[in-house]
């Protein structure tokens, strides 16, 4: 079982770091650039400028992180597990500090709706 979960795991990260590049630095469609994904974010999460503010810059920081550990080509596929679990557990804490129960529910919801919609795109 745990050799079927740990690529699947990496495959969520994955994508969603193929996400958040892509939703980053486009130049077309609706998510252009991060401007409009901070505003997509207030407005669908119902943010206030600062919670939107913080959220973006925790998303950036461990995306960072998570294609790091994705790219290192020197890790086996449970060891990026590994290191990707603490990375996913230290980024909800932080959004937790910061959204209140209900966002942090939305934010789940419209991150799997982009997920879908990302695999839709390929």
């Amino acid at each position: 079982m745990k050799k079927i979960i740990a690529p699947l795991v990496i495959a969520v990260a994955a994508l969603f770091i193929s996400f958040s590049s892509h939703a980053q630095t486009s130049t077309h469609g609706k998510h252009g650039n991060g401007m409009e994904m901070k505003q997509m974010l207030k407005d669908s999460l119902h943010l206030t400028d600062i919670q939107a503010d913080s959220v973006t810059a925790i998303r950036m920081e461990f995306r960072n992180k998570m294609k790091t550990v994705m790219q290192n080509s020197s890790l086996s596929a449970d060891q990026k597990q590994e290191q990707m679990k603490p990375l996913r557990q230290e980024m909800r804490a932080r959004l937790r500090a910061i959204l209140t129960k209900e966002q942090m529910k939305k934010m789940r919801e419209w991150q799997q709706g982009m997920r879908g919609k990302h695999e839709d795109e390929k």
